[in-house]
């Protein structure tokens, strides 16, 4: 009787004038959200779902911010301190003729600048008190052209020219001194640390008074061995220091000229070599094609190598050139691809694990099938179609997810807002540091969070508990409203 009087029911609503659909068709949209909002307010065994997905949605979103972060700040960093192409000698004693090769590949239209640069490793003395060994970069003055280092220092403000100094400060010169150079230190080396994340740090204060002595051992142009067994040991004041936030280079690297450091490495122009450089770092103008501008330098710097003689040498057995020409992305290929790898093995793992909350729900959902077989008859036997019975156990699914999922969102967002915050806490009252500058490169923990990711997870996470309510929604929509309803 119940099924005769369903289908009497929607043959004449069939059969209704326009107008009488349409409000039909309202009063099945009302019914079905007053029944979704009902399940969703008073079925509390449904809450475990809905904090299921948000604490699911919570640790992607945090995860995936951290790895895009991390790998966001290597790009970042590593493109800001070496420009966009690299020539690097393959020898540490370098390659000659950069002068030539700079000023040809500065005829490219696409090219923006180009600089040398001499990196080495030598041994600080700093007053008796620091003695360790650390890595000497030797820029000149116009780096800004090329790379971000002028806006790590701390002293200076640099201007459109990108023009660092390495000059004495005021009160520093002193006639009857033996200095006369500058050195830039990272913030690492003298031990400025910050000691809660984003106030300046504290300075020593007569950091600027104290001298440093920098011992190198000079090379032989074809790195041979050792210049007569000679050392070279100068003595500079400190100017500056800069903080680039990569770890690796803030805590054991100094700079200085680079003709200052070219002449204490033996590199200089004499009359029985050319001057050298270990690497000359490029930058493109905007908009220019990465890999092609690379491929037109390298043809630019074998074409002078070549008019010089410098490819003509048989002493080259394992490598062609004396030189490579590289991206920033190609000459860090190692440690970005790496994070790539490990963000995606992280993210996919997580996502495993949040494939629980699906389950959770299929079961939480089967278990108010059950308990509500009851309503369910009274709805079809009224003239609740089987659609419209799943449809309102997806329904149910969705609102789970999408409650679910943005207070997800809004908590991930404010664990990755705070979280270097939160770390800091941890150390003071828990003792725990789980972010160490050593390991992960950078003394800051990434904290901002990609839109693209804000909106795709929680959408993923909406679409997950629609198909963990999927299986319950069919069992109700094939549910016998004279089996429901038999023993009532």
């Amino acid at each position: 009787m119940a099924n005769r009087r369903g289908r009497t029911w929607r043959h004449a609503r069939s059969n209704a004038p326009t107008g009488v659909h349409h409000r039909s068709s309202i009063i099945l949209v009302v019914y079905k959200l007053h029944l979704i909002l009902k399940y969703l307010r008073k079925r509390r065994i449904a809450w475990v779902s809905l904090v299921a997905v948000m604490l699911c949605t919570t640790m992607v979103l945090v995860v995936v911010s951290v790895m895009g972060g991390w790998l966001r700040m290597f790009r970042e960093s590593f493109h800001g301190l070496s420009g966009d192409v690299i020539v690097r000698g393959e020898s540490i004693a370098g390659f000659p003729y950069y002068q030539e090769m700079i000023a040809e590949v500065e005829k490219l239209p696409e090219v923006q600048a180009a600089i040398p640069v001499i990196r080495t490793f030598g041994l600080i003395n700093i007053q008796k008190e620091i003695m360790d060994g650390v890595q000497v970069v030797g820029y000149p003055p116009d780096v800004g052209r090329v790379n971000r280092f002028a806006r790590s220092l701390h002293l200076q403000r640099v201007g459109p020219d990108g023009k660092v100094s390495f000059a004495l400060l005021p009160g520093q010169a002193d006639e009857n001194s033996r200095i006369r150079h500058g050195m830039i230190v990272g913030t690492g080396v003298v031990g400025i640390r910050r000691t809660e994340f984003g106030k300046e740090p504290q300075r020593p204060s007569r950091m600027y008074d104290v001298w440093v002595s920098l011992t190198l051992v000079p090379l032989d142009a074809d790195a041979s061995g050792v210049q007569d067994i000679r050392k070279s040991v100068d003595y500079y004041r400190i100017v500056d220091d800069s903080h680039t936030g990569v770890h690796i280079y803030d805590s054991n690297t100094v700079y200085i000229a680079f003709d200052k450091l070219q002449r204490e490495l033996g590199m200089e122009a004499n009359a029985n070599q050319p001057a050298r450089t270990r690497e000359i770092q490029i930058a493109l103008r905007p908009g220019q094609d990465l890999y092609a501008a690379r491929d037109r330098i390298e043809q630019i710097i074998d074409a002078v190598a070549r008019r010089k003689g410098l490819l003509d040498d048989r002493s080259f057995v394992l490598r062609s050139k004396p030189y490579t020409v590289q991206t920033w992305d190609q000459l860090h290929a190692l440690w970005i691809g790496a994070v790539e790898k490990e963000k995606v093995l992280v993210t996919f793992l997580f996502g495993i694990i949040s494939i629980v909350a699906i389950f959770m729900i299929g079961c939480i959902f089967y278990m108010i099938v059950v308990e509500k077989t009851r309503d369910i008859g009274i709805i079809k036997a009224v003239g609740a179609t089987s659609q419209g019975v799943a449809a309102i156990f997806l329904g149910y699914g969705a609102a789970i997810g999408l409650v679910g999922s943005l207070l997800g969102l809004l908590l991930s967002w404010l664990i990755v807002h705070h979280i270097n915050q939160l770390h800091l806490w941890m150390g003071r009252v828990m003792g725990v540091q789980m972010w160490d500058p050593q390991v992960y490169l950078f003394d800051s923990i990434p904290n901002t969070m990609s839109p693209w990711d804000a909106v795709i997870i929680p959408a993923v996470a909406v679409v997950a508990s629609i198909a963990g309510a999927l299986l319950p929604a069919l069992r109700a929509a094939a549910l016998n409203p004279v089996e429901a309803l038999r023993w009532e």
